[in-house]
């Protein structure tokens, strides 16, 4: 069986170091810090020296000396919950002096409840339009920083030179075949197109595409330039599977809104379609008001038909025409005994529930005759006795 406590980390034990030892460690890093010092003391002199050489900043110096490297600020994924809580705090706002503004925080904290209700009721485009915002918004506040021509040219030149190096050697301790085409981006970029061929790769292009490695790189360069691009669509329809899922998602979302907003329970209840009316409606007292009149009874999205009939579904479900409501105790009493009396005429509105299978073991003729034979052995023993 599993062991179910919890493993704490055995905690390791490093050996304890001598005297001589711990002043050889200390020495090898007093003698590294130094020398770190020693070259970010000569550099900081070469860079004075050329920065009053040549009538430049030094700021401007340390720069074009940058050998390469990279920081990147990685920022978080966009939050439809922010840009929310941000209109909102603005529509509040409008209109009250510098002084009388709220605060972010305390408008969050006095209107906490208000704003995760009104959150919990938007649907998924919607969620979706503010993460569009707010991608739109830190596109605006990028600020374009113009490096030197020669200084990016002479990095771009070096990565270049590294990347086919790199390929060079993956492919012959490989044995693998590919190519790649760099453009310039943009008609303000000077520099020209950068490719590796492979041996196999250049042969599939000259005989399959019909084309020089060197003109399929300066047709990319052209496409991207001119701006053709931006008149090509990329954009591909949904699959059917993607389309019933956004309904599945849909549908079980609003279910547990209403479940609890109505405080009927705690716990997450997962829509069952195939016992609908009993676990869901008459269990409940909900229903799902607006379900397309064409696609009825309520089913699973994935048993209700084609593209067509699950677009309609999710089109009803994305404007709130088909929506979860309440019922009153008389609808539900109506609806209970209109269940029963469409059940006796034959219609499957209760699904039976499935009996469960009791096993038995028997034991097998070779295990009984084995059993007999021993015991038949034993019994002629002992009358041998």
């Amino acid at each position: 069986m599993a062991r179910t406590g919890k493993t704490h980390a055995v905690k390791r034990v490093h050996p304890q170091l001598t005297t001589s030892q711990k002043a050889a460690h200390r020495e090898k890093f007093v003698s590294l810090t130094n020398d770190i010092n020693d070259t970010q003391a000569a550099y900081m002199d070469e860079v004075q020296g050329l920065a009053k050489k040549h009538g430049q900043s030094k700021r401007w110096t340390q720069h074009q000396l940058y050998l390469g490297g990279k920081i990147v600020c990685h920022q978080c994924a966009p939050n439809a919950w922010n840009e929310f809580i941000r209109q909102r705090l603005n529509d509040i706002n409008e209109g009250l002096s510098r002084g009388d503004r709220w605060k972010l925080t305390e408008f969050i904290e006095d209107h906490k409840e208000t704003l995760k209700h009104d959150y919990s009721k938007l649907t998924a485009a919607q969620k979706n339009v503010f993460v569009i915002q707010v991608m739109k918004k830190r596109v605006e506040n990028q600020k374009i920083v113009h490096n030197n021509p020669k200084a990016v040219q002479r990095n771009m030149l070096a990565s270049f030179a590294a990347m086919d190096q790199e390929w060079t050697a993956l492919c012959s301790r490989l044995g693998i075949e590919g190519f790649y085409i760099a453009v310039r981006g943009g008609v303000e970029d000077l520099s020209g197109p950068k490719l590796f061929f492979s041996e196999k790769a250049e042969k599939f292009a000259r005989a399959v595409l019909d084309l020089e490695p060197r003109r399929l790189a300066l047709k990319l360069e052209a496409f991207v330039v001119s701006g053709l691009d931006t008149n090509v669509s990329t954009t591909q329809p949904r699959s059917l599977n993607k389309m019933i899922s956004e309904c599945g998602t849909h549908l079980q979302d609003q279910l547990d809104y209403i479940l609890r907003e109505n405080k009927i329970t705690d716990h997450k209840i997962t829509m069952y379609y195939a016992n609908y009316e009993c676990s869901i409606v008459e269990h409940y007292g909900i229903t799902l008001q607006g379900w397309p009149s064409a696609l009825l009874p309520v089913r699973n999205p994935s048993h209700i038909g084609g593209r067509e009939q699950v677009q309609a579904l999710l089109n009803a479900l994305d404007n709130k025409t088909c929506t979860w409501t309440t019922l009153t105790e008389d609808k539900l009493r109506q609806r209970m005994t209109s269940n029963q009396a469409r059940h006796a005429n034959g219609e499957a509105v209760y699904k039976p529930r499935k009996k469960h299978a009791t096993k038995t073991t028997e034991k097998s003729m070779v295990i009984i005759s084995s059993d007999t034979d021993d015991s038949s052995s034993s019994s002629s023993d002992s009358e041998d006795e």
